[in-house]
């Protein structure tokens, strides 16, 4: 299976300023296409659309022509509208019908609220396009289904057949952004519920789409238009131009390698939101750009290059020409790619899922990690050492002579840990899954840092020796501060989880208390809520589980705890620290709105678990202990849940206070503060007064026995 540049195309839409076609042509050029594709309706005839077309045609492009009528012309397709259709059908033809590769009719004829078309007038204008320009020899293209709906597109493709007259192309857009990763299982296609029987993937469904299309006579399949919305990634990682351009090279390396799909055009080229370019503006069209990539509307002076823009380069710099020889997409996770360049050489490509981490020396030696050249996502040279594969793409070239190929059933078998390693947070940090002895686990690797070095200096052995220890508590977990084992005038924390009982047993089964704490951190780290940083968790192993495990984090050089703060208001002090009792307040409430509203659930946000560090006289909280914290990744956080967090951190708090604290809380979610949510406060209230006092009676009662 080759992958040809043929493959590899992108959506481009003009600007008012004509300056701007230099830039689009200057980018192009620097992205090594050949191919664009345009949307062009009525008014496009004799407006800056026609001119870009003009320009792209006359420097040698090969043009996907994708003509739309007006929303309210597809919206109430008359007779009249069809009079109109036929006659820009016509005049396009006329001028640019043997100019272009090709001509799309009509776009997402299944979001009418995009495209104004409902099936039935989407197959009348199909019907006119056919008579008007099939005997003119144009290559026709359609029916551009958004996303994966194969129902719409058999229906829609099996009244073309009838009509006599299906597509040359079958396009559609073949999009998974509403899953996040490329690689996730579609659970809109069917539910939620057929989610795992399905396996909807996107290998399987750009087999489906091919299998679709050749049932009607179509084997030239084509996604027309893919992107992902720096808006949505946000929602996820503080770090979206980076996952913008992870999610680009693994989607086009397993489009590519599907062998279903002839082209894929990204899109769009340039625009704020969802393009590869930022144009500057702050708004986007009424029309999604899916549906009709109009125009583009920032100033060329603003115009900024964003990083998915060298990663699709990149790509397609190292890719054209190059044969597929093995693709592994892993159950658990990893991603492994082979390919023999047009140079002779040998390319590797691996990943894993997002939030996974698999060691280098699981799937090289140590001599062909060496003698491997290693480039990173946007065509860096990758200096350090590669330790562990990440949901980060890395590409290896290797001389042709090492003729490399790996077991799928051994790459299979792999475990890659831990499952919320997280990427761009630090920069430029390693991960060095470690398994050695009687411990495993994950060591964060800095810029300079020996990995292996550090991880033997931090191996609980090491930690429980070390002669200056401030134990902070030491109940059924101990935790503890050290001096950096490696760094002077740096502070770590341990804490050690002792599993007991039956969770020796149930550990076996689920993430150790330590790594639950390593992931929730990263994850939360990469939502923009502040945790201490995680430099390492090690899990001691028995036949019969897990008995003891440790996690490792920067120490926070904290000026005081929440809860000091909520004990002095609550003893009606109206500051603390210097900090009005409003300013503090409004603080830990904004934070905690944001983490929830980041899908985050605590599970024990008491005032002793955020800490109060400031800067410029301006308040950051981090929270910690953050073990037993849960985190979405798709449902949001509900009102029950929220309401129990918050219920632990203002307890300290009098009634005046918690209402403030609630107050502003509630401003930024957004919402009124209810008379239900101050049963609960009351409830919970209750509820701890309750529990102290039988604690005290019964330990009352022991001393009197």
């Amino acid at each position: 299976m080759s992958v040809e540049n043929d493959f590899f195309g992108i959506n481009i839409a003009p600007s008012a300023d004509p300056k701007a076609d230099d830039f689009i042509v200057e980018r192009l050029q620097e992205l090594s296409l050949q191919h664009v594709r345009m949307n062009f309706t009525y008014d496009s005839l004799g407006g800056s659309a026609e001119r870009l077309l003009k320009r792209v045609i006359a420097e040698g492009y090969e043009v996907l022509l994708d003509l739309i009528p007006p929303f309210e012309d597809a919206k109430n397709f008359t007779l009249t509208a069809q009079i109109r259709w036929r006659a820009f059908l016509n005049s396009v033809a006329e001028k640019y019908g043997q100019q272009v590769a090709y001509i799309e009719i009509g776009s997402t004829p299944n979001r009418g609220r995009w495209s104004g078309f409902e099936p039935s007038d989407y197959l009348i204008a199909w019907r006119i396009a056919n008579d008007e320009l099939t005997p003119l020899n144009i290559v026709l293209a359609g029916p551009n289904v958004s996303d994966f709906e194969p129902l719409c597109s058999i229906q829609l493709l099996s009244e073309m057949q009838l009509q006599g007259n299906p597509p040359d192309i079958y396009t559609n857009n073949l999009f998974v952004e509403r899953v996040i990763e490329p690689e996730a299982f579609d659970h809109r296609v069917l539910g939620k519920a057929m989610t795992l029987i399905m396996k909807l993937n996107l290998v399987k469904k750009a087999r489906i789409m091919r299998a679709i299309g050749q049932e009607y006579g179509v084997d030239n399949i084509v996604c027309s238009y893919k992107c992902w919305s720096s808006k949505r990634l946000s929602r996820w990682s503080i770090v979206p131009e980076r996952k913008k351009s992870d999610y680009l090279v693994r989607y086009l390396v397993i489009a590519a390698t599907t062998g279903a799909l002839s082209k894929v055009y990204w899109g769009p080229l340039i625009c704020n939101r969802d393009g590869l370019i930022d144009d500057g503006s702050t708004s986007y069209p009424t029309i999604d750009n899916v549906t009709f990539y109009k125009q583009v509307r920032g100033d060329l002076t603003n115009f900024k290059v964003r990083e998915a823009f060298y990663a699709y380069a990149n790509l397609i710099k190292l890719l054209s020409g190059a044969k597929c020889v093995q693709a592994i997409n892993a159950n658990n996770g990893i991603h492994h790619f082979i390919f023999e360049t047009k140079s002779h050489k040998q390319l590797h490509i691996i990943w894993t899922r997002d939030r996974g981490c698999v060691e280098a020396s699981s799937l090289y030696t140590e001599v062909q990690l060496e003698r491997g050249h290693f480039i990173d996502a946007i065509g860096q040279v990758i200096q350090d050492k590669v330790l562990s594969f990440t949901e980060r793409p890395v590409f290896i070239e290797f001389e042709h002579a090492e003729q490399l190929k790996l077991s799928e059933s051994g790459v299979e078998k792999l475990e890659p840990r831990p499952r919320s390693v997280v990427i761009g947070i630090s920069e430029g940090v390693r991960y060095l899954p470690w398994a050695k002895g009687k411990w495993r686990g994950v060591v964060a690797v800095k810029p300079g840092e020996d990995g292996a070095e550090k991880a033997e200096a931090l191996l609980p052995e090491k930690l429980l020796a070390a002669t200056q220890l401030v134990v902070h508590r030491d109940q059924r977990n101990r935790v503890w501060s050290i001096e950096h084992p490696t760094k002077s005038n740096e502070s770590l924390v341990v804490k050690e989880n002792r599993a007991r009982g039956i969770k020796k047993f149930t550990y076996r089964y689920k993430a150790s208390k330590g790594q639950r704490h390593w992931d929730n951190a990263w994850e939360m780290l990469r939502r923009g809520v502040k945790s201490p940083i995680p430099i390492a968790y090690f899990e001691q192993t028995e036949n019969t589980g897990i008995t003891h495990n440790y996690y490792v984090c920067e120490f926070v050089d904290a000026a005081f705890s929440v809860r000091k703060a909520f004990t002095a208001f609550g003893q009606g002090k109206e500051s603390y620290e210097g900090f009005s009792k409003e300013k503090i307040i409004k603080a830990v409430a904004n934070f905690s709105c944001n983490m929830h509203n980041k899908k985050i659930i605590h599970h024990d946000l008491t005032g002793g678990n955020l800490l109060v560090t400031t800067e410029n006289e301006e308040i950051n909280i981090t929270a910690i202990d953050i073990g037993r914290a849960s985190i979405n990744m798709m449902k949001s956080v509900s009102e029950h849940q929220r309401l129990l967090d918050l219920m632990r951190c203002c307890y300290k708090l009098n009634w005046p206070n918690r209402e403030l604290f609630m107050d502003y809380y509630f401003e930024a979610y957004g919402r009124k503060f209810s008379h239900r949510w101050k049963t609960s406060l009351s409830y919970y209230d209750w509820k701890l007064r309750t529990k102290k006092k039988l604690k005290r009676a019964i330990r009352s009662k022991l001393k009197k026995t």
